[in-house]
Parts: structure tokens; sequence; C-alpha cells
């Protein structure tokens, strides 16, 4: 037989055969039921919806703890409404879940086809309990051209990792990294974690940005309008970053590259990347990296040694390694910034996380915080409604699932009625995204601004 006349699935066979026997080396982290999984998601076309669920006008499901909800009231500011609700909090029970790929399906997979996207969007998320909010964030963000990507916590329970593995076992476009962390409250193994995941999704085409998040971060754009913000950026990674406190790096370790053994190839890299040191600043977990970044990060570059040492005696490691590279001017990562920035003092703002800390009272309508930071409430929908950012951190199914359902409710109509009213100026105005911009293409009138953006009014889209 010809080898340009296999189908998809007679190559596979070939390269699990030819693995097996030791013709092919497989890098450590693709194990053979990924390579099926990438087999299988090229086929996925084959069910973009759930066919049982085809409805003229599909309904979104409600939890049975927020059906009495009506998130319509509550979106359109209806005071004594909401205040009302709050005082009797819905929060998630537990439910007995059929974990049958068919029912797991007939949950997740959208009621009617989608439209195709310009590009797909990787999800690389670490989890460690709620399996039901992570489902429910599965279905609020999946398309068939979208991939998704879980590692989950070590100290996390066995019925919880059987869930997750399920999931990914039902859905080819779910994967589930193979090797388990133990990740502490202050960010150890973080890094590891989302680089493992990283180094999986690398291996399937289609996606142009990952975003990274954590367990309990909701998605507030529909994948329409992510992948609209997302195309504004135009290949430039959205992390934050802002100079870093003493208690964050070890100073008197070394990180310039060579120390690191960072570059693959040293003889492929320049002698300014070869003796170019990380710059010390801090951001969030939350990035959006462009697909070119993470090609950099798994392939040009190993960041092994520079997580493991961020690893060592450090808090809020996981805060750290991202925003490192996205300002080390001489190391050149795909989609960077400038540490000029830094050196200045200020602050770089980034959309992809919205979140409110203790000392921001006025944007805490519910008053609720964990770690010093707002748990979110239904009083919050509106807000969140407008917000410019991607993802909100932290709801919590606990405290209050109402702001979960109606969030969901809202992307799932938009959704299906392919509603885009975003105004997309303001994306393409970020400075790192104009920073980018000129760095592929010069522009001689360019002037690169530091201004911090503190006021979270600019976030807001009030059209």
């Amino acid at each position: 037989m010809s080898i340009s006349k296999m189908t998809p699935r007679e190559h596979m066979i070939i390269i699990l055969f030819c693995a097996t026997i030791g013709l092919i080396v497989v890098p450590q982290l693709i194990q053979q039921q990924q390579l099926l999984e990438f087999w299988k998601l090229r086929q996925i076309g084959s069910f973009p919806f759930h066919p049982s669920q085809i409805e003229s006008n599909p309904e979104f499901s409600h939890k049975p703890e927020t059906k009495h909800v009506l998130c319509s009231k509550v979106l359109s500011g209806d005071k004594a409404y909401i205040k009302n609700i709050t005082r009797d909090r819905p929060v998630l029970r537990y439910h007995k879940l059929d974990m049958s790929c068919s029912h797991i399906k007939a949950r997740v997979l959208p009621p009617k086809g989608l439209k195709k996207l310009d590009f797909g969007v990787a999800y690389a998320r670490i989890v460690h309990e709620s399996y039901q909010f992570i489902e429910d964030e599965v279905r609020s963000s999946y398309h068939p051209q979208n991939i998704f990507c879980f590692s989950v916590d070590a100290k996390s329970s066995r019925k919880f990792y059987a869930r997750i593995e399920a999931l990914s076992k039902c859905l080819p476009n779910v994967l589930l990294s193979p090797t388990r962390y133990s990740i502490s409250r202050h960010g150890h193994n973080m890094n590891q974690a989302h680089y493992d995941c990283l180094k999986l999704l690398s291996n399937f085409e289609g996606w142009r940005y990952v975003l990274l998040l954590q367990n309990y971060d909701m998605m507030i754009k529909t994948v329409y309008e992510t992948v609209s913000i997302l195309k504004e950026l135009g290949g430039a990674n959205d992390v934050c970053a802002r100079p870093c406190e003493s208690n964050r790096w070890n100073y008197s370790a070394n990180w310039d590259a060579r120390s690191l053994k960072l570059f693959r190839n040293e003889s492929q890299a320049t002698p300014k990347q070869l003796a170019g040191k990380v710059t010390m600043v801090r951001g969030i977990v939350q990035s959006a990296l462009s697909r070119d970044a993470v090609e950099w990060a798994v392939k040009t570059v190993d960041l092994t040694t520079l997580i493991n040492q961020l690893n060592l005696h450090v808090r809020g490691a996981d805060e750290t390694l991202w925003a490192a590279l996205q300002m080390s001017d001489d190391l050149e990562m795909p989609g960077r910034f400038t540490e000029k920035c830094i050196s200045e003092k200020t602050y770089v703002p980034c959309i992809s996380r919205v979140s409110f800390w203790s000392w921001q009272k006025r944007f805490c309508r519910c008053s609720k915080y964990r770690h010093h930071t707002c748990v979110f409430g239904i009083e919050h929908l509106q807000l969140l409604s407008k917000h410019r950012s991607l993802v909100a951190n932290k709801p919590h199914p606990g405290f209050d699932y109402a702001i979960v359902d109606c969030l969901h409710e809202l992307l799932f109509n938009k959704t299906l009625q392919s509603y885009d009213s975003l105004d997309l100026k303001p994306y393409s105005n970020f400075e790192h995204v104009r920073y980018h911009r000129n760095f592929i293409s010069p522009d001689p009138d360019y002037q690169l601004r530091c201004a911090t953006l503190e006021n979270e009014d600019y976030f807001l889209d009030t059209n």
C-alpha cells in the first residue's frame, strides 16, 4: 500500500507499532494514549454537537440549586431582586454523576453545531477539586477546535482524579497530563505542571494561543469573543508583571541563561541570549501565551533548571516564571514585552484575569475574601459581563453558585446566537500589544508608554 494513500488511522497504527519496538523515539510525555487522542482529534468534526439535544431554541440547563434564580433580572441590575437572592445564596451540593461517555457528552457538548473559529484556543488548567465546576467550565469553552489539558494535583481525591480521567477518555480534545505534582499554597510545582501541559499541547495542531489557568478560574468570554480578543493581540503574549519583592527570588543564585542551561542548543543561540539574565519580576499565574512562545518554551529552551530554581524556598513561585520570561529582553521569547517598564517601577497590566483584592473594597460587592482575594457572588454578574478580561478569579461553589450558572447561561446564549458586540480597539492599544506590533513592523514614530493602568474602569466595556 502507498503511504500517501494511507488513512490517518493507519498512519497512527504504524507510529504506535514503531514506538513499541523502538524504531521511533517518542518523547516521554507523549504516551500512546495521547497519540491515539491526536488521531481522534483530527476526526472531531464527526461530533461537533450532541445530536440528542438538537432543538430550535435550546435553553441553558441550570443546576437544581440555581433553577430559581432569574439571571436576566440580575443582569438588568434589579437591586431589590439581587438583595433578596443574596440572603440565601445557592451553594453547589454533591451530585452523583453518571460518568459514562454518553452522559458526559450530553452534559458538555453544545446542543447545536458551532461556527468555525479563526483558530483554536488551548486551555492548560491545574485542578484539585470541584469536578462539577470544572466540567461546567469545559462546557462553557467547548468547541471542536479548542483543546484542554488538565494536570491534577497529587493531593486530590481518587474520585476527583477518576472523573477528570473519564472526561479525558471520552472527549478527544481533553488531555490529562500523566505526571501528578503536589501543588503547594505558595505555588510550588505549579510551573512544572503547566510546563508538562504545554509539552503535550505542542503536539496538537490548530490552536494559536494557550491560557494558563487554575482550579477556580472562570471564563467570562464566549469562544468567539475569546478568539476575537486574542486575535487583536497579534502574537503578543498577555502576561501581567510588576517589580518583584525580595522574598520572591533567591538573589544569591545564578540567573543567567548559561547557568540555567536554558538553551537546548547553545550553538544556535546568540551571545546576547547566552549572557542574558532572567529579569526579576512577578506577575500572576493566569496568562495568554502565543503558539510561538510555547514552541520556544518547549523546543528552543529547556525551562527545567529555571523552574527547579524558582521552586526552592521561595513563596509565589507560580507567579514569577512567565512574567520573568516575558520581561527578559535578552532571552528573546517570541511575543515578549520589555523590562524597561519594570525598571521604571511601573505595573504592566494584562487582560488574562480579573480579580479584586482586599484593598479594592468598592469592587468586592459581596465582602467575601479567600486568601485576600474577593470571592465573586451573584451581585458581580453585571460587572463581569462588561469586563474586558478573559477570566475571573475567583468564584467558589461553596459560597455562591448562582454567579457561575448565570455567567455560564450568559455565555451559552451569546454563543448560540453568535452574539459579538465587543469593542476590540482597547485590546490592540495595550502597550505590550503596541510594543509587539512595532517589533514586527517598526514604526519610526513609536514611543514606549509605561504609564500604569490602575484604574479598573478602563477594563469595563460600557457599550
